[in-house]
């Protein structure tokens, strides 16, 4: 299962719209102010100031040492202090990954970044250092993880100044080790771990709660409360939100959650260690494999066989636990999704949704929600669904059959994601619980290719309106974001951020920062379940109460009239149950629905 953000991919030249672009040189780094003078537990740092908002930005600050040598594949330890000022300016450190369409500067599927990339990056207003709010003045904090499929991706591609100057909040955004760096089950590190967090494969999870942990101690030298502290998170960035709402040692670092386009999927230590086979949805290579492609000699014991792991190269790793197929752009060069892994020390239950059915404390606030149109960002590369007019334009194979499939399989995703967790979460305590759907799909066209259509509310689609960011974004915003769209586009963007800011602010989304726009009712208070993301012209921003279950969506799916043939409908419970390999058991009791294509 693959997910993208979509910065990584809808670029122009990530939908095949030209044919060669040259390598723009990368930006030269902003310049240092004093004004942004702070010191935090490791010593004294200065940042800069951004130009358009005018916010006080840091980048690259080390939360925890380098995860190197000795320390690859253990829990991170603290970062070391320094010696007089040291400038955190850099927004572009990343984790091993491979370059994708967004990573302009690089070339395409080249293996970018390094081991060294445990660190964070804060916005905040224009505080003076002499006039930092104090005690309950301070700032609320939006903790912000990034998505890729925990494989690509680095909290540096995000701007934090608009949320932080339009609504009064500190915006940190982290980097996390990724792919087999971050998640990796093999006993050879378990029996030689120096201590109990050593011995979990989840190491990128601890980089998380690590930085946590970092935001609690310091985040107040930057005007923020680390008291009230929101995580959010899109795609595996969800994901690893749902997961830090579930683990015990996470609990007390954050105080509400905001779960974007996540899932809640986990690995067994069986499935690390041993990998899941492709065709099951999730493929995973798995440790085993991943050592074996490293050719280990034989018959090494515990401590000489981590030695030998911890001494190969970080581009013998990565491409040891890579897919062996296809291009890096579609992800198939890269490693498997990792999610986390029930290990019996991070998450001590059997799945990350036993967890949740049992936390054995309070959920804290939860927003949680899905785009319409999920899927369509990954059928839009599908030649089954899609073909290219003239070589390079996308256009579906039959717009009816584009259409439907990606309803259902995105019914399916929020469903999975929204409806089943929220039921989950509210039969398990009095948590607060939000939901929404974004429909925004006023995208524009080129040549007859109808972006609309082909993307509508796609995943990720959200992120430039959380983040204003349609003017940074990647090559084809402009096609993406056309100019007869952008004033009521502006207002939905500007609704969704004073709706996110007022929940890390108060805990709840209400009727936004200036208590203007629809009241966000939870979950379940009378009819109303969730809110649905538009634009006027969409039928704007209102309550729905509509409830959804994988067995309704499956249910609609079967009984659906508006498909041409039983072909199509075929494809499309093929397309559902690839996606989310852990309902077919519900799919196959569909009896008639034989469907070998």
């Amino acid at each position: 299962m693959r997910f993208l953000t979509l910065i990584a991919f809808l670029t122009l030249g990530g939908l095949g719209l030209t044919a060669c672009q040259n390598k723009p040189k990368a930006p030269e780094p902003p310049i240092a102010n004093m004004q942004t003078l702070r010191t935090i537990d490791t010593g004294d740092i200065v940042g800069s100031i951004t130009p358009q908002a005018g916010a006080y930005q840091w980048a690259a600050i080390p939360y925890a040492a380098p995860p190197v040598g000795e320390l690859r594949w253990r829990a991170p330890r603290p970062a070391a202090p320094w010696e007089g000022i040291k400038e955190t300016l850099n927004p572009g450190v990343r984790c091993v990954q491979r370059a994708r369409s967004a990573d302009v500067y690089d070339d395409l599927g080249a293996l970018v970044g390094n081991e060294d990339c445990l660190v964070l990056n804060i916005w905040s207003p224009a505080l003076a250092k002499d006039a930092l709010p104090s005690g309950d003045a301070r700032l609320p904090v939006m903790f912000f993880i990034h998505g890729g499929s925990n494989v690509w991706g680095y909290g540096g591609q995000y701007d934090g100044q608009y949320l932080a100057t339009r609504h009064n909040v500190i915006l940190v955004s982290i980097n996390y080790r990724l792919g087999p760096f971050g998640w990796f089950a093999h006993k050879a590190l378990r029996e030689t771990a120096l201590s109990g967090p050593d011995q979990s494969p989840n190491f990128a999870n601890f980089d998380m709660i690590e930085a946590l942990q970092w935001v609690k101690r310091n985040i107040s030298s930057f005007g923020g409360n680390p008291d009230r502290v929101t995580i959010f998170g899109e795609s595996a960035g969800g994901h690893d939100v749902a997961t830090l709402i579930a683990l015990p040692r996470a609990q007390g670092l954050f105080h509400g959650a905001i779960i974007q386009s996540g899932y809640f999927t986990s690995h067994t230590m069986e499935t690390a260690e041993n990998g899941v086979p492709k065709g099951s949805g999730w493929a995973y290579k798995g440790a085993r494999a991943l050592v074996g492609n490293l050719n280990p000699p034989a018959d090494l014991n515990a401590p000489d066989m981590a030695a030998f792991l911890r001494d190969a190269s970080a581009k013998d790793v990565y491409i040891a636990a890579q897919e062996d197929d296809g291009s890096a752009e579609n992800g198939s060069a890269e490693p498997g999704s990792p999610l986390i892994i029930a290990d019996g020390i991070l998450l001590k239950a059997d799945s990350l949704e036993a967890a949740l059915d049992n936390p054995g404390f309070d959920i804290v606030p939860v927003i949680t929600g899905t785009n319409r149109d999920e899927t369509k960002l990954f059928n839009v590369t599908n030649p089954k669904l899609v073909k290219k007019f003239l070589g390079f334009l996308p256009r579906p194979q039959d717009a009816n059959q584009y259409a439907l499939q990606a309803e259902y399989e995105s019914a399916m995703w929020r469903a999975r994601s929204v409806d089943t967790q929220a039921r989950r979460l509210k039969a398990n305590g009095p948590s607060d619980l939000y939901a929404y759907r974004f429909d925004w799909d006023e995208e524009g066209s080129v040549l007859g290719t109808d972006f609309s259509l082909l993307l509508g509310a796609g995943h990720a689609m959200e992120l430039p309106f959380v983040f204003n960011g349609f003017a940074t974004f990647p090559v084809g915003g402009g096609k993406i974001f056309p100019k007869d769209t952008a004033q009521e586009r502006d207002v939905l963007s500007r609704t969704m951020m004073s709706y996110w800011a007022a929940f890390a602010t108060h805990g709840k989304p209400g009727r936004g920062m200036d208590g203007t726009l629809p009241n966000w009712q939870q979950w379940g208070a009378g009819a109303d379940r969730l809110i649905v993301l538009d634009t006027v012209a969409g039928g704007g921003v209102r309550m729905s109460t509509e409830e959804i279950s994988v067995d309704s969506v499956l249910s609609d799916l079967d009984q659906d009239g508006r498909f041409k043939s039983f072909q199509e409908k075929c494809l499309a419970f093929l397309g559902v149950k690839g996606w989310f390999p852990e309902i077919r058991a519900q799919v196959d009791k569909i009896k008639h629905v034989d469907c070998k294509l």
